[in-house]
């Protein structure tokens, strides 16, 4: 039964999160091109140099995590609820804290993942120009 819940819940998810990324991008793009007068080459062109499709399905992928992993912690509270109104409002309030918990820690593991997908070497000290003829203070 649990794995049919989370079946279902990742089934709408990406509905949802499909219909949500393409509503964003045309809202983008109306606003840029059609409401502040860009061309709508300009934001074509920055549209497709800064959107990378990689981080496009890593977002994906969180938002089925933390949906899946939403919907698991509250059917665990919601079945081992107790009979009574205190029951109920433990049953309540507990998953709404352990959710958010579980979110962030889902986004921070895919987040610290990401990193290390597209690494960016920092800057080393020998990589900085010399003070070439400028007056040094």
């Amino acid at each position: 039964m649990i794995a049919g819940i989370a079946l279902a819940g990742a089934i709408v998810i990406d509905a949802l999160y499909s219909l949500a990324t393409l509503a964003s991008f045309f809202a983008a793009r109306l606003t840029t091109a059609y409401l502040s007068g860009q061309s709508s080459g300009l934001f074509d062109h920055s549209f497709t140099t800064f959107l990378i499709p990689t981080y496009l399905l890593w977002s994906f992928l969180q938002a089925i995590a933390m949906a899946i992993a939403v919907m698991l912690v509250h059917t665990y509270y919601g079945y081992n609820a107790k009979g009574s109104p205190v029951g109920v409002g433990v049953a309540t309030g507990d998953p709404v804290r352990t959710s958010l918990l579980v979110v962030v820690v889902i986004t921070l593991v895919i987040s610290r993942r990401l990193r290390r997908v597209r690494q960016v070497h920092p800057v080393r000290p020998a990589d900085i120009p010399k003070n070439e003829g400028r007056i040094s203070p």
